[in-house]
């Protein structure tokens, strides 16, 4: 049975499954990482492919039926672990592939996993609660862009590439779920992280405000600074926080340094 503590919700729709691994677009040579094997439906398609699998599961109730469904596989090694405490070179040094049905409480931790590790990661789908998932994958003038977007799709392409009811799930959860793809990317270099990262959070501390009142919070920001690196950016004065791109976040970041450092 389903346990309320690891909030299971079993994938059973076997075409939705094939479905979603078909994004990893599997060969052989590849190294995957599953978040929670659960009945072991995803495993089972990732298995046929000949990728190396590392398939980690928190409930031990439900190791013997899959160390006796996977023995079979050379290629598999499923593991009784909360994933969020693995270290990904315990079990490769190569880069890997990501995977998971992924419960709303443990998003958060998993996606700043993903970040921690992300020179590692070539792709990943991950299914979430699709409101989540919208903000993942949310683009700037929306009103999900937000810190979660940003920070993802710094190191990611993100792309919204399923939406799944909860029918597809046992037991059914009361929310619809969405498969995020993510793909690994070079667009962005930020040596700065620390101070890009707390500016964007501080950007978005308050939607409603205009941006510069939000950046007015910031140790050492004064209006007189903030001005200085709008007009640097070519900001109006009236913009908000969602109005920016991750571009402009890189630049205003930039330009709110120098103008402390000045």
């Amino acid at each position: 049975m389903p346990k309320r503590r690891f909030s299971q919700n079993f994938l059973t729709d076997r075409t939705i499954a094939e479905r979603i691994v078909s994004f990893l677009e599997l060969r052989p040579d590849d190294t995957v990482l599953e978040i929670g094997a659960g009945r072991g439906i995803l495993t089972e398609i990732i298995a046929a492919s000949g990728a190396r699998l590392y398939s980690f599961e928190i409930d031990r109730d439900l190791m013997e039926n899959l160390n006796n469904k996977f023995a079979p596989y050379k290629n598999v090694a499923v593991i009784n672990r909360d994933f969020l405490a693995i270290l990904p070179d315990e079990y490769t040094a190569e880069k890997f592939k990501l995977i998971g049905n992924i419960p709303y409480d443990i998003t958060s931790p998993l996606l700043e996993w993903m970040l921690r590790f992300r020179e590692s990661i070539t792709r990943a789908v991950i299914t979430t609660q699709k409101e989540l998932a919208d903000r993942i994958a949310a683009t700037p003038e929306s009103k999900d862009w937000a810190p979660i977007s940003i920070f993802h799709q710094c190191f990611f392409d993100i792309r919204k590439v399923l939406s799944i009811s909860g029918g597809a799930f046992y037991p059914p959860p009361n929310v619809k779920s969405a498969t995020l793809l993510f793909s690994a990317n070079k667009k962005h270099h930020i040596p700065f992280w620390d101070d890009f990262e707390r500016i964007v959070r501080q950007s978005f501390h308050q939607r409603r405000k205009l941006l510069s009142n939000n950046l007015l919070r910031l140790p050492g920001m004064t209006r007189e600074s903030i001005q200085a690196a709008f007009a640097t950016l070519g900001l109006p004065a009236n913009i908000r926080a969602e109005q920016l791109s991750i571009d402009d976040f890189v630049g205003l970041t930039k330009a709110v340094l120098s103008t402390k450092n000045a």
